[in-house]
């Protein structure tokens, strides 16, 4: 098993490593989720995950520790939403996601390498453990021209033209809903039945006839008696979808779109974006996270 502790030794500093091992251990953090590969170059022997909690880190070290066959030196290269590891910067789009700035630090004695993102300065946005993924998934699907929407706390739609990231839009919509939730007694966890989709589908209808009700309407659905919370979590997910598909529409408006989405989204956004009539390329966002970190495994110097 691997041995580790949460101190870091070193703060992160720009450039690629500059010797990459055959064995080393990708892992991924995003959605409050941590999910760790055991690797021997390009091949997953053993995968594990956890939540995350405050103390990103430690939870990190604590699910290295549970791989077997690699020692306490064995390198960490590490995708993360949250900046819990620290900034390695960002490249400015258009970009080509495989090439994502990489910085250095340590866990206790793995080296840990730690992926950075992109940004754009116009609408301001960033991105970080979604470039990855988007990587990801462009390096199993050569050659392919759309957008991407990758669906978390942050959900991003990036325009894919010719490799290169070329524009993306980002929506705080699940963090949206997780902050609304409970003030109308609904479950933060609670997930759209099989039995709602009219329910989300009716709610983002009424929101994309006219976008500018939107803060009236969630009044309305709080002054509503509680009821099923199931039916009325997936009445605010419809109208919170509604309102970002209307101001996505540039985006998905005649294009390929590939959807990239955890379990608990996935279901949301792909009826959201079938009542749009939209034709969708459903991915496995495990499969694109550690396809993203072997892609950057690659592009290190050997």
């Amino acid at each position: 098993m691997c041995a580790a502790s949460a101190a870091q030794n070193s703060a992160p500093t720009s450039g690629k490593p500059r010797v990459k091992s055959t064995k080393w251990i990708a892992a991924d953090h995003s959605n409050g989720r941590i999910s760790a590969w055991s690797m021997q170059e390009v091949e997953a022997q053993q995968h594990v995950f956890a939540s995350s909690g405050a103390d990103m880190m430690s939870d990190l070290a604590l699910l290295v520790d549970r791989l077997h066959d690699c020692g306490p030196d064995t390198p960490i290269l590490l995708s993360d939403d949250g900046l819990r590891g620290g900034d390695s910067g960002t490249l400015t789009v258009p970009a080509k996601a495989s090439n994502l700035p990489m910085g250095e630090t340590m866990l206790s004695r793995h080296p840990l390498r730690l992926l950075g993102g992109l940004s754009q300065a116009n609408p301001r946005a960033v991105m970080r453990g979604a470039a990855s993924r988007i990587a990801g998934f462009l390096s199993l699907n050569r050659d392919w021209d759309g957008v991407v929407c990758v669906p978390g706390e942050t959900t991003h739609w990036a325009l894919i033209s010719a490799d290169e990231i070329v524009s993306f839009q980002s929506f705080l919509t699940a963090g949206l809903w997780r902050s609304i939730a409970p003030h109308m007694s609904i479950d933060p966890d609670a997930e759209m039945g099989a039995r709602q989709t009219d329910e989300l589908t009716q709610a983002m209808t009424t929101i994309q006839s006219k976008p500018e009700t939107l803060a009236a309407r969630l009044a309305e659905l709080q002054a509503q008696p509680s009821g099923n919370s199931t039916a009325r979590a997936t009445r605010l997910w419809g109208l919170l979808l509604g309102a970002e598909l209307s101001a996505a529409r540039p985006y998905w408006l005649g294009q390929n779109i590939a959807l990239i989405a955890p379990p608990a989204l996935d279901n949301l956004y792909s009826t959201a974006l079938g009542h749009q009539g939209i034709s969708v390329t459903h991915t496995d966002a495990d499969r694109m996270a550690l396809a993203g970190l072997v892609s950057a495994w690659r592009g290190m110097s050997a």
